[in-house]
């Protein structure tokens, strides 16, 4: 073969989202940082923020492979950070209580014992059925607009139409780029520095 064939190449640059209101069987995997809860959230660039960064992957079906990238916001300083957060646990909660055939409206000391010991580890291939939606892609700051990509909508739960609880894969170890707590490498000669709680304003505490 001596030329690329450029001419019968897909002209569509990417893949389309899936079709809003698609269910899909997705396994969540995490993409470890090294501060807050489990030392697995990621900081932000302005240092007032930090989240989960995770990538949920499309198992089985006609969209299998495909990937959803999403970065889960958990603690912050203002009051959107904060609406986030809240935001987030309830996604985390949901998909904990489809993993594990937890009801939602179960809420006997035992579920609540459960829910309140739930580490952020936890969450590292769990395996749910969720709804998905579609998100518009916002406006570049240079022009045009980044593209549509899909988003969990709903995770199915007990009591939804469609739940079943799935087989959850064998415990794999989280891949982490630094250690969570201080090491022993250095930059420039120093100490590495271990990334400390954020300095929240009096309202938020």
């Amino acid at each position: 073969m001596s030329a690329l064939g450029l001419d019968t190449a897909n002209a569509s640059q990417g893949l389309d989202p899936i079709p809003a209101g698609f269910v899909v069987e997705l396994v969540m995997t995490i993409k470890a940082g090294n501060t807050g809860i489990d030392g697995l959230c990621k900081r932000s660039s302005k240092g007032d923020s930090e989240g989960l960064d995770t990538v949920y992957i499309v198992k089985g079906g006609t969209y299998d492979g495909r990937k959803i990238y999403a970065y889960h916001l958990i603690d912050g300083v203002t009051a959107g950070h904060q609406k986030a957060g809240e935001i987030t646990r309830s996604l985390l909660r949901a998909i904990y209580e489809a993993k594990n055939g937890i009801d939602p409206n179960d809420n006997s000391p035992e579920a609540i014992s459960r829910r309140a010991s739930a580490s952020l580890a936890d969450f590292h291939g769990a395996t749910f059925l969720a709804e998905l939606g579609i998100e518009r892609g916002g406006q570049k700051p240079d022009g045009g607009s980044w593209p549509d990509k899909n988003v969990i909508s709903k995770v199915l739960r007990v009591g939804d139409k469609g739940y079943k609880k799935l087989d959850q894969p064998p415990p794999a170890p989280i891949e982490r780029s630094t250690p969570p707590a201080a090491t022993a490498s250095r930059t420039n000669g120093a100490p590495a520095v271990t990334p400390t709680a954020i300095a929240k304003p009096d309202w938020a505490k």
